[in-house]
């Protein structure tokens, strides 16, 4: 996997990795409080020789820059990964976002045409009550001080358990890829700076133009998704013109860690039938 910078503004610099080589693209954005190391389990089932995988850190997330102030909201997220796939040269793009990364992506799908397909999973459209967490750590000063007090591993693992439905598959793996990034001060920072502006006015009205957006849509959700109800996706699906909404039984909010082989057929499926519908139009 090939480590590489994106310099969007002197105090805002993402990090990115690329993996394979194929003539087919794929950004993929991760959720609130994870890096691109969250599509480490869906990685191995791509084929480096049909696609190349564009893994991105959300500014505030994992390597990626962390300044004080500033932009932190999805819309701006989504200007920055614009920058990066203008800069790229970068065409007939599939974007795959999770949760918050899902919201970015429905953002950046109004602005870009070179975006051609989206794949959501468990992504937040719709205003809806913001995880306790979330709230806690959004309390000035006070939120970011305690969450550094506490070990990093009991707030990784208590995270993991509030998004996976059956914890016997939470892993040592899964409990190391989060606890690393809650022990470092800096971290913490950017995860609040985030949550602050994570519903600003400006995404509300995104909800008006939905159905603007005529791509391929797929929208995976696990049944007992308990951070983002599925109620979300069935709304999505009713308002984007060309959709399918797949519900993964016995499954939470990151299917693509807690049942990946099955995260990743469903994904393949859907841009196999992608091919087959261009191939047919030729």
């Amino acid at each position: 996997m090939n480590e590489t910078w994106f310099k969007f503004s002197s105090s805002e610099t993402l990090h990115v990795c690329i993996s394979g080589n194929g003539s087919r693209h794929i950004l993929l954005l991760h959720g609130f409080a994870a890096s691109l190391h969250t599509w480490d389990d869906l990685l191995p089932f791509f084929d480096p020789d049909m696609f190349t995988l564009h893994l991105i850190d959300l500014k505030g997330h994992g390597k990626s820059l962390k300044p004080v102030g500033g932009n932190y909201s999805p819309v701006h997220f989504a200007r920055m990964i614009n920058s990066y796939i203008e800069c790229k040269g970068l065409r007939n793009l599939t974007l795959i976002g999770h949760s918050l990364g899902g919201a970015v992506s429905l953002i950046m799908a109004l602005e870009l045409t070179v975006i051609t397909a989206l794949v959501l999973i468990g992504a937040p459209a719709f205003p809806q009550k913001i995880p306790v967490f979330m709230r806690f750590l959004a309390i000035p000063f006070i939120g970011p001080a305690v969450t550094t007090a506490i070990p990093a591993r009991f707030i990784a693992k208590g995270g993991l358990n509030s998004v996976f439905f059956n914890h016997e598959l939470i892993t040592k793996h899964h409990l190391e890829r989060y606890a690393r990034f809650y022990q470092k001060v800096g971290n913490i920072l950017g995860l609040a700076r985030t949550v602050r502006q994570i519903i600003p006015t400006a995404h509300l009205g995104i909800i008006e133009k939905i159905k603007a957006i005529t791509i391929p849509v797929l929208l995976i959700w696990g049944n007992n998704d308990r951070v983002v109800g599925k109620w979300q996706g069935e709304k999505l699906h009713a308002l984007l013109p060309d959709s399918r909404l797949v519900v993964i039984p016995e499954c939470g909010h990151n299917p693509h860690e807690e049942q990946p082989q099955n995260t990743f057929d469903i994904i393949s499926n859907f841009l196999s039938s992608l091919d087959f519908k261009n191939n047919n139009r030729i």
